[in-house]
C-alpha cells in the first residue's frame, strides 16, 4: 500500500535541530509556524511528518542565510550517525552490499518514496524518486539526500570522494558553489530523479576505518504505510496527559483535517477511535505500574473526574479501572 502520509524518524532529523540550536536559529518559533514542536523530536523513534519539516528547513535556510544547509548538516555525518539503521549498512561485506543494504533497510528510517539501482556503462546509478508534490522545502532535502547517498560511499572510499556525474531533481544549485559533496562532480540539473554515478571499480570496497557497535543487535520496525496507523503513532507521541486534538494533529501532518478524515475513511476508522485506542493502551499501563488512585489516573489522562475515566475504560475494556487492577495484581 503506498501512503498519502509520508514520515521520517525523529532520529533521523535531529542532526538539523542541533545545527540550528548551535547557529542561534529560533528553533522553536520556526517549527511553530509549520505547526510542529520539540516535542516531536523528544525521542529518536519519533515519527515526524515530511511536508512540514521540510518546509521548516525552508524557513529556517531563508531567514539564517544558509542556503547550503542541506549540505553544511549531513557532510558532517557518517552513516554512524544514523544508528542502528547506519550500523548495519557499514557491517557489509562491500560497497555494493551497503547499497543493497540501504535500499532494503530505508523503510526503518522513513516511508518516503524508493531508492534504487540502475546498471549504468562501467558503474551503477544509485536514484531516489523523492517525494512527489511538496510545496516547500524542496531544494534542501535534496541537498541532504545527495550527500547522504555520497558519504555512504564515502564510508567505503574516503572522506573526498565525489561522484563523477550527480543528477538532481531541482532547477537551481544556489548554495552549492562550496559543497564538496559535488565537488569535481558533472552535475545535471532538472532529471526526473536525484542519482549519483559509482564507478564498478569500488563496488567491491570494504568499509574504511569502521567499529562496530553493541547498538547493531536491535531489530528496528520498518515504518507502516497504512495512515492509520501513522495518525494514531502522531497521537501517541503527544504528552502522556494531552492528546492531540484531530486538527492538531492534522496540522502536525501538513494538512488540513478534512482531508486527515478523508483518508481515515478510507481505511474505515475515525479520528476518535484512534484517539480512545491510544488511551486506552496508557491507561492500563497507568492502572498496572502506579499507585496512584483511579481519580489521580483520570486526571493525568485528561479527564475532568474519575467517572467518565470509569464509563469509557469500562467500555473499551469490559472491567471497571478497579476490577482490571485488582486482574494485574
Amino acid at each position: 500500500m503506498n501512503t498519502d502520509i509520508t514520515v521520517v524518524k525523529a532520529s533521523h532529523l535531529l542532526p538539523f535541530i542541533s545545527f540550528l540550536d548551535g547557529k542561534g536559529a529560533p528553533v522553536e518559533q520556526l517549527l511553530s509556524e509549520v505547526n510542529l514542536h520539540r516535542e516531536f523530536f523528544s525521542h529518536p523513534e519519533n515519527l515526524v511528518a515530511e511536508a512540514p519539516f521540510w518546509e521548516f528547513l525552508e524557513l529556517a535556510a531563508q531567514k539564517q542565510d544558509i542556503a547550503d544547509l542541506g549540505f553544511k548538516v549531513t557532510e558532517q555525518l557518517s552513516m554512524d550517525s544514523f544508528g542502528v539503521f547506519g550500523a548495519k549498512i557499514m557491517q557489509a561485506t562491500t560497497l555494493n552490499q551497503a547499497l543493497i543494504t540501504f535500499i532494503a533497510d530505508m523503510g526503518q528510517q522513513s516511508n518516503c518514496p524508493p531508492f534504487w539501482l540502475e546498471e549504468g556503462e562501467q558503474g551503477l546509478w544509485f536514484y531516489r524518486l523523492g517525494t512527489q508534490g511538496m510545496k516547500r522545502g524542496h531544494w534542501v532535502i535534496e541537498q541532504h539526500v545527495v550527500s547522504m547517498m555520497i558519504q555512504l560511499v564515502r564510508g567505503f572510499t574516503s572522506k573526498g570522494w565525489t561522484s563523477p556525474c550527480v543528477h538532481l531533481q531541482t532547477q537551481t544549485l544556489k548554495g552549492a558553489e562550496n559543497t564538496s559533496s559535488l565537488k569535481n562532480s558533472q552535475v545535471i540539473i532538472s532529471k526526473p530523479y536525484t542519482g549519483i554515478f559509482i564507478p564498478i571499480a569500488i563496488l567491491k570496497n570494504r568499509a574504511v576505518d569502521y567499529q562496530s557497535s553493541s547498538s547493531q543487535h536491535v531489530n528496528p520496525i520498518k515504518i507502516s504505510s497504512e495512515n492509520s496507523l501513522i495518525i494514531r503513532k502522531i497521537i501517541d507521541q503527544s504528552s502522556f496527559n494531552r492528546t492531540c486534538s484531530a486538527e492538531q494533529t492534522a496540522h502536525a501532518l501538513g494538512m488540513d483535517i478534512r482531508q486527515m478524515q478523508r483518508l481515515l475513511k478510507q481505511e474505515n476508522v475515525s479520528f476518535r477511535e484512534l484517539s480512545e485506542q491510544v488511551l486506552f493502551e496508557r491507561a492500563k499501563i497507568l492502572l498496572s505500574t502506579v499507585d496512584n488512585s483511579v481519580l489521580d489516573i483520570a486526571f493525568e489522562l485528561g479527564y475532568s473526574d474519575a467517572g467518565n475515566f470509569s464509563r469509557a475504560f469500562k467500555r473499551w475494556s469490559g472491567l471497571s479501572p478497579t476490577s482490571f487492577r485488582g486482574n494485574q495484581q
